[in-house]
């Protein structure tokens, strides 16, 4: 729970510890075995705010296979999720495709998961109608609460980029201006989203800014919907 409720507040240094020492004592430890994905994508979420997207690739795909092995379909597409977005994030946006689970598996409350991450993977595709249709229904679902707000900011700046693509300059500001409102809300520094908004390229970014986040248990994860 340290792990998550630091990896929730944005603050992958703190959290990294924790979830180590809870993988060393539960290897060999069958009745650990249940909570052990969520730590595993607890350490993919510590690599995605440090921007090594391919290392949280690595670890969100070991979280996929042991919650698949469990049978728990649902955390598993939520992963998947996290999945594309690392992906994208690296450059990889038709592997980010191949990973995503379809839209059918993730129930339908959290349906906008899966439409957030197209609408990355849409953008790095240069899909820019597409990418504003996915982008608004990400952002519109009525199975999005009203604090399920981590993935937003960066899909609002994915539209903010599309709309500024097209030359609708006015649509692309008021999107820039909601992207700052949704990192407001979360409590992150919208410098940080800006930063984690920059392609990666493939590459590992050694020296990332840490983006502060809501210390929200319901949201990013751990223990629920994981979202990255």
């Amino acid at each position: 729970m340290l792990a998550c409720t630091y990896v929730d507040a944005g603050l992958p240094q703190r959290a990294r510890p924790y979830a180590q020492a809870y993988l060393r004592q539960a290897a060999g430890n069958p009745q650990l075995a249940s909570y052990t994905p969520f730590v595993v994508r607890a350490m993919g979420h510590i690599a995605y705010q440090e921007h090594r997207f391919l290392s949280a690739f690595r670890w969100y795909k070991k979280a996929h296979a042991l919650f698949c092995r469990q049978g728990d379909h649902v955390q598993a597409a939520v992963t998947s999720h996290n999945m594309a977005w690392a992906l994208t994030r690296a450059g990889r946006p038709h592997r980010a495709r191949e990973v995503l689970a379809p839209r059918h598996a993730f129930p339908a409350e959290l349906a906008y998961l899966f439409d957030g991450a197209m609408a990355a993977i849409l953008a790095a595709e240069g899909r820019l109608s597409d990418t504003i249709q996915r982008g608004h229904e990400a952002l519109s679902a009525a199975g999005r609460r009203a604090h399920d707000l981590v993935d937003a900011a960066e899909v609002a700046l994915f539209l903010a980029r599309a709309y500024w693509r097209l030359r609708e300059h006015g649509a692309a500001s008021a999107w820039i201006s909601r992207a700052a409102e949704f990192a407001a809300l979360q409590g992150w520094r919208f410098v940080d989203v800006l930063h984690l908004n920059e392609r990666a390229g493939g590459g590992e970014v050694p020296h990332a800014a840490s983006p502060r986040g809501s210390a929200n248990l319901h949201h990013r994860g751990c223990f629920t919907t994981g979202i990255a």
